[in-house]
């Protein structure tokens, strides 16, 4: 089997492989893993089952604990909930007949432990939860709406934005004509933005954005943005996983020194690009406790847990 790139040109193979069963963590979706390629050393290959994701660690990869120098793991396969024990079985041959390690998959959700569990694949493995990875998921409609007593601080901030810029912002579909000021807004965004990188992973979000910003005639994403007086004030880009009705926000930057536009154009992109989705996935906190605070403030509907398999006890002499 071939490891390929994951290159804007291979989202239709990934999209037949994500159908085969659920996934509502971030990372089993095309767009999660084309903008974190580069952090990841993400390559993936497929057989007769699945779509395998293959990584390599470095010292860089701090959000992975439990990794060397130069060794390899899996995230999640893409693949039917039957097949996941025989999958998994060949995950296991390939990590010792090509790397020469024992397996470890990195962010494993919650049902593939469940099925390998029920099936005794796991005896030996050690399964570690990853707090800092897992995803928020949240109701769709109360993020439109901002409707009832828990949401009401929130209405609250966005009704404070619409009185406070009354007639002097506004917000708009983004597309390929406004890549420049993206661009340069997100530039402004990130400097402002590093001391709080916690898993020093800031600069290859970047790469992975800007990536994106170079392929996104080709690649099918949404893109939203907030202008006051005219200038670009706040952009978030999206996609959508219709097998699950799944909205997943992966990127959304906002300028601070404004009260409320955080809170409105989380609100006013779900309101206008993804009308039909049913669920909200707005991805990790990385460990960042002001951000893990505003996130659990929107009372999710559940956290999406994220799981490390790992055998050390192998010989691979």
């Amino acid at each position: 089997m071939d490891l390929k790139p994951v290159s804007p040109f291979v989202q239709d193979e990934f999209a037949a492989y994500e159908k085969l069963r659920p996934i509502y963590m971030s990372e089993g979706h095309f767009l999660n893993q084309f903008l974190w390629e580069n952090y990841y050393h993400t390559r993936y290959m497929t057989d007769d089952l699945a779509l395998y994701l293959v990584i390599r660690l470095t010292d860089g990869s701090n959000s992975l604990p439990g990794n060397s120098l130069s060794s390899h793991g899996f995230f999640a396969p893409l693949c039917r909930e039957s097949d996941l024990p025989e999958v998994f079985s060949r995950m296991e041959r390939f990590s010792i007949d090509c790397f020469h390690e024992p397996l470890r998959i990195f962010l494993a959700d919650s049902r593939m432990i469940d099925i390998l569990t029920e099936k005794n694949c796991l005896g030996g493995y050690t399964i570690t939860p990853q707090r800092d990875s897992f995803d928020y998921l949240y109701d769709a409609e109360k993020l439109r709406n901002l409707s009832g007593k828990i949401m009401h601080k929130k209405k609250n901030l966005v009704n404070s934005f619409l009185k406070t810029y009354e007639g002097r912002f506004s917000y708009e579909t983004l597309g390929i004509k406004n890549i420049k000021e993206i661009k340069a807004f997100h530039q402004k965004w990130l400097d402002e933005r590093r001391i709080y990188d916690k898993y020093n992973c800031i600069d290859d979000e970047e790469e992975g954005i800007y990536r994106l910003f170079g392929n996104c005639q080709s690649i099918r994403c949404k893109m939203g943005g907030v202008r006051i007086d005219g200038e670009l004030r706040a952009y978030t880009i999206g996609s959508y996983c219709p097998d699950t009705h799944m909205a997943i926000i992966h990127v959304e930057k906002a300028d601070v020194n404004f009260r409320g536009l955080y809170n409105y154009i989380n609100q006013q992109f779900i309101l206008h690009e993804f009308p039909d989705a049913l669920l909200v996935n707005r991805e990790d906190d990385l460990g960042q406790e002001n951000l893990r605070q505003a996130k659990l403030s929107y009372r999710p509907v559940r956290l999406e847990e994220k799981f490390i398999i790992s055998d050390f006890s192998t010989s691979l002499s």
